[in-house]
């Protein structure tokens, strides 16, 4: 009735009139007959017409499924050939054919099998049963099936995602020696098959189709082609060959392709590592913006991910993307989103609409997001900078609990993410390190130093993990690149994590390596090793041979850091020194208060003179000063100091900001600050005043050269500050045992040169250096000396002749200066224990004399002015007189010991007097050798107005002499 001439016209006329007498070969003929002119399948040749007719199909449906089992097998999978080629819907049908064929698949044919799980498969239709029993029949038989068979099958199995081991295994037994006679569509719906089903290995079938398929490229159509180098990609085949020839078929052919194959070509070659397809992506690039509308979300993210994933450079391709997404991410699934952020920051493309967009949709769908997609996602964002609190905030609440899902690359890349972005997430943190430690040895080298740098960067204290990865790291460091290297170092210094063995592992690791790094890792790796104290001569020898010639890349914190890390160090590099000495000042502009400070203290502390940095330092800071913070300032001015540059404006900018910034600052701050003040000789009353007020909250902070620096800056500016002292004095007595030799000299002389007496503190210092004298240098034995006379020591000789008696046994090294001082050291001893015959220095007195006496007294213009005055009014005088004991006297009338004084015996500080330790030392000794001194301040004297004024002055000032006798 339906024979083969018919057409459908005549079938369906037929059906009309007689269906009610169609038999079951009829029926199954009729349902093939239209199917194959068409249905709802439109990929027909121009000249056949497409038929549609589902009141047929329908009326077929309803008639066959009562009357199956007349259905010869070959009618059964025709019949379900035809309604799953016309894309008709017939549930009933297809469950009615699955229940009868699955006895009688004995009596299929191969390409009846075949069909029937084409039909299936195409259709939609679950039926697990009948695949299985297909499976088991089309096993044994495979010799006979055809390579249209073949190719279906196996695409029907991998659509309906039904696992058939045995059967793919023998397809791909059987398939290779019989390639040749497949067609294009066969051959890539085969590969396609295999690369679907998870688990299936098929190393020669694929091999084969690499073989067959690249010469027969010309006869693929578009699906063909992408499915193909999908299908290789999904399966991680290398075929290079193939992928090439892909690769010059494809482009002249795109604007065929529909999107799926577009986005799946471009992924296939993204996935596949080592294909370069310029061309290929260019042309994808160029043909896909217009077309972005009919692409799906997964079409859509899998383009950006295989761009960003090939490293091609495709940003308006990249722009039309950011575009059309936005508006559609509710079509997302969290594979698409976390892929569309992931490739946006991979190409760092800047596209902040569609990242807000993704940060508004993603938080509340992240319980879809597996492991992967969470990480992924952080990632994007704190790659692409993008702030999205919300969303970090969600992650963190959602992850902890699946973190045992994560692979290392995720755990490293989600702590990093959350480090990179500023995120607090304690807990997260806390379980990533509870989770990482016994899995370490599957992270690789980057996960290892990204989870160590995410740790530090992010300041959690984690000494369980980070001991975990220096357990690690050192036997695989060999696999670690330069980033990994410099990474592991920095985190370790940053989080204060001592690991000995690691570093002494990476110094001999990256020794050999460093022309590979880049400047931000030479730095890094300079900056940790010296942060963390650890001692690698010959790796920062290294750095400082490779860094010169490369300082142009460097930028400002990597200058100021490499510096300060050489300084740190103590490691001589006069030419890296001198290097940066040279490309710094032009580029101090874009220096950060930070490095502004760093760069001086570097170069102070290594004590390279670099006058024209120093002075370009001094030019750029005093107009950024609002920008340092305390420790910036209190070290450019320690810096300065302690170089001895000259920069009055820069101290006095510093100086000026003290108010805002004194109650922020360390005690070491404060005390740095001070003495760098002093050693400059700048006079800065209220900064010195801001930090004596402040003093008694930090000083029981201060370790002892805190305390001594402290002393010593304000005896050195002159400044008056008894309660300072007192806490000083306080402090210092119970840290003695603490005290080098340097230490305890300098805290004598400070209390001695600023004219404090503390007796009990004196007391302390005599009993701590008393059994450490032999420790003292020459300064140290000299000064002490000094201090103990200037304070007028009378409580025990018995620290002075032991002193001494260390003294003359190494006289001959002793300067002036220092002979000096042990001169008025004796001299005081020989007035206040007149009976003590065996003091050391005796012996001596001549050769301290001469010394003293060698010091020029360099007589002011103030003291030849009042000399002049002073022989108006009748004052008979020696203008420099010098007593036999060496003490020089202004204007002194010898006969009966009198002598008038200027500038010595008083300091001048806001026109205030203050007498100073070393001139109470001298009136004293003065007094006690039978002199009247009458003291004339030169800021009393300043103030006078003409020579009556300054008369009447005198006269006055001498009738009552300064040094009255008891």
């Amino acid at each position: 009735m339906t024979g083969r001439g018919a057409t459908p016209e005549t079938i369906l006329s037929l059906f009309a009139a007689h269906g009610d007498k169609f038999s079951a070969r009829n029926l199954a003929t009729a349902a093939h007959r239209v199917a194959k002119f068409g249905g709802r399948n439109r990929d027909m040749r121009r000249d056949r017409r497409v038929i549609e007719a589902p009141q047929l199909f329908s009326a077929i449906a309803c008639a066959a499924s009562s009357r199956l089992g007349e259905f010869n097998s070959q009618e059964l999978a025709n019949t379900a050939w035809a309604f799953a080629k016309a894309g008709i819907e017939a549930p009933q049908l297809f469950a009615a054919i699955a229940d009868v064929a699955l006895s009688r698949l004995d009596e299929f044919n191969p390409q009846a099998l075949a069909n029937t799980a084409w039909a299936f498969a195409t259709a939609g239709i679950e039926a697990p049963q009948l695949f299985a029993a297909i499976a088991d029949v089309a096993v044994s038989r495979l010799d006979e099936f055809n390579p249209q068979a073949l190719a279906n099958t196996a695409w029907a199995f991998a659509t309906a995602g039904i696992e058939a081991p045995q059967l793919f295994a023998a397809i791909a037994d059987v398939a290779p020696s019989r390639l040749d006679a497949f067609n294009p569509q066969e051959l890539a719906n085969t590969a396609w098959a295999f690369a679907t089903v998870a688990g299936i290995e098929a190393p020669q079938l694929f091999a084969a189709i690499a073989d067959v398929a690249p010469s027969r490229l010309d006869a693929f159509n578009p699906q063909n082609l992408a499915n193909t180098a999908w299908a290789f990609a999904t399966a991680g085949i290398e075929a290079p060959e193939l992928f090439a020839a892909i690769a010059d078929v494809a482009p002249s052919r795109l604007d065929a392709f529909n999107p799926q194959n577009l986005a799946n070509t471009a992924w296939a070659f993204a996935t596949v590592a080592g294909i370069e397809a310029p061309q290929l992506f260019a042309t994808i690039a160029d043909v896909a913006p217009s077309r972005l509308d009919a692409f799906n979300p997964q079409n859509l993210a899998n383009t950006a991910w295989a761009f960003a994933t090939a490293g091609v450079e495709a940003p308006q391709l990249f722009e039309a993307i950011a575009a059309a997404a936005p508006s559609r991410l509710g079509e997302f699934n969290p594979q698409d989103l976390a892929n569309t952020t992931w490739a946006f920051a991979t190409a760092d493309i800047e596209a902040p609409e569609l990242f807000e967009a993704i940060a508004a949709a993603a938080p509340s769908r992240l319980g879809e997001f597996n492991p992967q997609e969470l990480a992924n996602t952080a990632w994007a964002f704190a790659t692409a900078g993008i702030e999205a609190p919300q969303l970090f905030a969600a992650i963190a609440d959602v992850a902890p609990s699946r973190l045992g899902a994560f692979n290392p690359q995720e755990l490293a890349n989600t702590a990093w993410a959350f480090a990179t972005a500023g995120i607090e997430a304690p807990e997260l943190f806390a379980v990533i390190a509870d989770v990482a430690p016994s899995r370490l040895d599957v992270f690789n080298p980057q996960n290892l130093a990204n989870t160590a740098w995410a740790f530090a960067t992010a300041g959690i204290e984690a000494h369980q993990l980070f001991g975990a990865i220096a357990a690690a790291a050192p036997s695989r460091l060999g696999e670690f690149n330069p980033q990994d290297l410099a990474n592991t170092t920095w985190a370790f210094a940053t989080a204060g994590i001592e690991a000995h063995q690691l570093f002494e592992a990476i110094a001999g690791a990256a020794h050999s390596r460093l022309g590979a790094f880049n400047p931000q890792e030479l730095a890094n790796t300079a900056w940790a090793f010296a942060t963390v104290g650890i001692e690698a001569p010959e790796l920062f020898a290294a750095i400082a041979d490779v860094a010169p010639s490369r300082l142009d890349a460097f930028n400002p914190q990597n200058l100021a850091n490499t510096a300060w890390a050489f300084a740190t160090a103590g490691i001589e590099a006069p030419e890296l020194f001198a290097a940066i000495a040279d490309v710094a000042p032009s580029r101090l502009d874009a220096f950060n208060p930070q490095n502004i400070a760093n760069t001086a203290w570097a170069f102070a502390t290594a004590g390279i003179e670099a006058p024209e940095l120093f002075a370009a330092i001094a030019d750029v800071a005093p107009s950024r000063l609002g920008e340092f913070n305390p420790q910036n300032l209190a070290n450019t001015a320690w810096a300065f100091a302690t170089a001895g540059i000259e920069a009055p404006p820069l101290f006095t900018a510093i100086a000026e900001a003290a108010p805002l910034w004194l109650g922020e600052c360390n005690p070491q701050a404060l005390v740095n600050t001070a003495w760098a003040f002093a050693t400059a000789g700048i006079e800065a009353p209220r900064l010195f005043a801001a930090i004596a007020e402040a003093a008694p909250l930090w000083l029981g902070e201060c370790n002892p050269q805190a305390l001594v620096n402290t002393a010593w800056a304000f005896a050195t500016a002159g400044i008056e500050a008894p309660r300072l002292f007192s806490a000083i004095a306080e402090a210092s007595i119970s840290q003695l045992d603490e005290f080098n030799p340097q230490a305890l000299t300098n805290t004598a002389w400070a209390f001695a040169k600023a004219g404090i007496e503390a007796p009990q503190l004196f007391a302390a210092i005599a009993g701590a250096a008393l059994s450490r004298l032999d420790e003292f240098n020459p300064q140290n034995l000299a000064n002490t000396a000094w201090a103990f006379a200037c304070v007028d020591w009378k409580k025990d000789f018995g620290f002075f002749a032991e002193l001494a008696s260390i003294v003359v046994n190494d006289l001959d090294s002793f300067d002036d200066r220092h002979s000096s001082q042990l001169h008025l050291a004796s001299l005081h001893f020989r007035l206040v224990w007149p009976d003590y015959r065996n003091f050391p220095l005796t012996n001596h007195k001549q050769m301290l004399l001469a010394a003293y006496q060698r010091q020029d007294p360099s007589p002011s213009q103030l003291q030849r002015d009042v000399a002049t005055a002073l022989d108006r009014i009748g004052w008979t005088h020696v203008f420099e007189h010098v007593t036999e004991e060496g003490l020089s006297l202004d204007m002194a009338q010898p006969d009966i010991k009198r002598a008038v004084e200027v500038d010595g015996p008083s300091h001048y500080l806001n026109r205030t007097r203050i007498e100073n330790g070393p001139t109470r030392f001298k009136s004293r000794l003065l007094w006690r050798l039978g002199w009247d001194v009458v003291c004339i301040p030169f800021f009393e004297w300043d103030v006078l107005d003409g020579e009556r004024e300054q008369d009447s002055y005198l006269r006055s000032r001498l009738q009552t002499f300064a040094t009255a006798r008891a």
